[in-house]
């Protein structure tokens, strides 16, 4: 019985497939986080620059109105509204100078979910001021 017992310790068939099977699910994890943060940070990127493009056209003659404003966003937006949900927020104001100012705020949110977890949304906010060429 004992000499049974030892051939089975030494026999060293299948520890590669257990190996294997240890091993995947933590590297199929570490890939799809990989690609979810790829395209979190493909969102966030977009949405800078979108935002960017916005607030320049109101640093620009004549001011464009709140709708012109909405649509420069969109159309900046790239591809990342595949990836998630993106809106920009509009706020006209005057500092303590007496200068006019637009606040613009875009929000948006990226959902991630890695098949062994899931991660919900991550949000997703940038805040830019211009001031308007009067």
């Amino acid at each position: 019985m004992l000499k049974r017992i030892k051939t089975f310790l030494r026999d060293n068939r299948g520890t590669a497939a257990v190996e294997f099977a240890l091993v995947l699910p933590l590297t199929v994890t570490m890939l799809l986080g990989t690609l979810n943060m790829s395209i979190y940070l493909f969102f966030q990127n977009s949405l800078s620059s979108a935002l960017d493009e916005a607030s320049r056209a109101v640093s620009v003659w004549p001011v464009p109105s709140d709708a012109e404003l909405q649509t420069e966003f969109t159309d900046h937006l790239l591809s990342a509204q595949q990836f998630g949900n993106a809106q920009l927020a509009i706020t006209h104001g005057t500092d303590v100078s007496g200068r006019d100012y637009v606040d613009l705020e875009a929000t948006g949110g990226i959902y991630v979910n890695l098949v062994f977890v899931d991660l919900g949304t991550i949000p997703v906010r940038l805040t830019k001021r211009s001031y308007p060429q009067l």
